[in-house]
């Protein structure tokens, strides 16, 4: 696949087909980069809270969107990664394919995620997004009223633990290696139905089909139905080999004065270092500025 398009859209995810979605009916070229490597959330039995696809999987949801654009005839999509992006002189970008292919294009909206890094405890990726999960809106309906733990690797979980009460009266906080909590706030989480844990964790295990439990470093073991946890992020290769200046999440720095009408500020697009460079995040998808009518037929 060799093209020239209006814009080039780097993953196929939630955010990449929302964009692909909205720039098609906006009657724009586009080129959408579709990997053909697993999602981060593939191992989810379905998303809770998505209105109009409750429960859908990250598949049925990619399924879903590539064929909804398609129907509008704007939108291209490759099955490969984008393995590097470089700048044309004169303006525009050659985006190469993982696959030795090259597109080019006027605009690059990046929407390739992140990659999750974990702690280390033994057998996750078994309980990854089914009872050691993320998202507690996403998943607390499914593993409501048992007990419940909280892996604490950041000190900003526990600003939000009495959130996860909503779905348990037993909950445990399993604090990582070097996080403290003041005696005034443990005091508060014990007011409220939750405890701290201070011992290492080692693992997860089953105990019996229906009771998991959190191995401890002392070889002892804590029922919990499920866990949740927030992984680290860290960018991607191509996004870190692009040389684009990153904030302290490892998230393309945007520019403070690229943000689209309604756009929240948490979520908006942005504008970086590298000229006609976009970052795109959902729900917020936002054609930067009108380009020429000329870009509306193939070129």
């Amino acid at each position: 696949m060799t093209g020239e398009f209006q814009i080039a859209i780097i993953g196929a995810g939630p955010a990449g087909l929302s964009a692909a979605l909205t720039l098609s009916r906006a009657l724009r070229p586009v080129i959408v980069f579709d990997s053909p490597r697993a999602p981060r959330n593939a191992a989810s039995p379905g998303f809770g809270g998505l209105l109009g696809r409750e429960r859908a999987t990250a598949a049925d949801l990619h399924a879903i969107g590539r064929e909804e654009i398609e129907r509008y005839g704007f939108a291209r999509f490759h099955g490969a990664d984008a393995a590097r992006i470089e700048q044309v002189p004169g303006g525009g970008f050659s985006i190469l394919g993982a696959d030795g292919t090259r597109a080019t294009a006027a605009v690059v909206l990046l929407a390739c995620g992140m990659v999750d890094r974990f702690p280390e405890i033994r057998r996750l990726d078994d309980f990854w997004n089914r009872s050691a999960v993320y998202c507690p809106f996403c998943d607390g309906f499914e593993l409501r009223d048992g007990p419940r733990g909280v892996f604490v690797n950041r000190p900003e979980m526990l600003d939000a633990a009495e959130i996860y009460l909503t779905w348990t009266d037993d909950l445990i906080l399993f604090l990582d290696t070097g996080i403290a909590v003041p005696t005034e706030r443990e005091a508060a989480l014990a007011a409220t139905g939750g405890r701290v844990e201070r011992r290492a964790i080692r693992g997860l295990r089953v105990d019996a089909p229906d009771q998991q439990a959190v191995e401890m470093a002392d070889g002892s073991a804590i029922e919990r139905q499920a866990l949740v946890l927030w992984p680290s992020q860290a960018q991607t290769e191509l996004v870190r080999e692009m040389g684009l200046p990153l904030d302290d999440a490892a998230q393309v720095a945007v520019d403070e004065t690229a943000t689209g009408p309604g756009c929240p500020a948490s979520t908006r697009p942005g504008t970086c270092s590298m000229p006609a460079v976009r970052t795109a995040t959902p729900p917020s998808i936002w054609t930067p500025w009108p380009l020429p009518r000329s870009w509306r037929t193939w070129r």
